[in-house]
């Protein structure tokens, strides 16, 4: 895995796919386990994205919104004139997204953050990149044999956009008055993980607020970052792989103590995300619970002070 902030060429990655894909490649930071599938017949709809008021945001203040993409994961972070975009969903919400994106005036994105290769994730980014002249993009590093993540880098390498691999500890340059900090994965990634354990985990804070961006971590993350000693404590929470069972542990959420939590997820998708154990554990820890399949795109306004929270649809359970 490559060093912190120097620029790996996407071509080399693509290469190790290639050898990945015919079996030449052996071990590695981590062992990638199976992702899930849906059932045979299952056909998930195309997410129709609804754009957003164009939110300006005063000074002093920054937003996150949570786009509803459908069953996948995108968010967009503001701080000034400054736009930071991780994840973008599945490939088919890639124009809707692009839609959403010019909605709120942007034209260019300072940061977009590759959380992981999961084409929930990264699907999108296809649209993105094209669409927009992109700064710098921040990748874990672990390769991933599929089209859809070889269509990413080749855009990459083609459009010759800044390509780094962060370390634990490192920071996002996102304008002043904002820190974003990788918390997870560790160097090396998780032993014996797979893909959606390895997630890079971010957190914005901005004056006395935070964020906590988990991706697709789950408990096996969540273990790790509670032992890595870092301050979890966050006022929103964007809960781990869509809610699944695996997510959002009690000594997890005891430490983070969110005020709100938000769930990306699709509606009536064939993994039963969320979990009901995992709406009950966010109840037990007094969270407010939005969700994108029921309450639409959610925008988070910071004052760094307190936050407000509007969603696109009603108000949360």
């Amino acid at each position: 895995m490559c060093r912190k902030k120097s620029k790996v060429p996407p071509t080399a990655f693509i290469l190790i796919v290639i050898l990945v894909t015919i079996g030449l490649l052996n071990g590695g930071c981590v062992t990638l386990a199976p992702t899930g599938t849906p059932p045979p017949g299952h056909v998930t709809p195309a997410p129709t994205i609804v754009p957003a008021p164009p939110a300006g945001t005063a000074n002093g203040t920054v937003q996150v919104h949570f786009i509803d993409v459908g069953q996948g994961d995108s968010v967009l972070v503001r701080n000034a004139d400054r736009w930071m975009l991780v994840d973008a969903g599945p490939i088919d919400a890639g124009p809707a997204l692009a839609s959403y994106l010019r909605s709120q005036g942007i034209k260019a994105i300072d940061v977009v953050v590759s959380t992981h290769p999961h084409a929930d994730h990264i699907g999108g980014l296809l649209t993105v990149l094209n669409e927009f002249p992109v700064r710098t993009v921040y990748d874990i590093g672990i390769p991933h044999t599929t089209q859809t993540y070889e269509a990413y880098l080749t855009l990459i390498d083609q459009k010759d956009i800044r390509f780094v691999v962060p370390e634990r500890g490192d920071t996002i340059d996102l304008g002043p008055g904002v820190t974003v900090q990788v918390l997870s994965p560790p160097s090396g990634g998780i032993p014996g993980a797979g893909l959606n354990e390895n997630s890079m985990v971010l957190k914005i804070t901005h004056g006395g607020v935070s964020f906590l961006l988990m991706s697709d971590a789950g408990s096996e993350a969540e273990r790790v970052m509670l032992d890595s000693g870092y301050d979890l404590r966050s006022q929103v929470l964007k809960v781990g792989h869509h809610g699944s069972k695996s997510s959002s542990g009690k000594a997890f959420l005891e430490a983070v103590d969110p005020q709100v939590s938000v769930i990306e997820v699709g509606a009536d998708n064939a993994y039963n995300h969320p979990a009901p154990a995992t709406l009950d554990r966010l109840a037990a820890a007094g969270s407010a619970v939005y969700r994108t399949d029921r309450d639409g795109h959610v925008v988070v306004t910071s004052d760094g002070k307190g936050i407000v929270v509007s969603a696109q649809r009603q108000a949360p359970a």
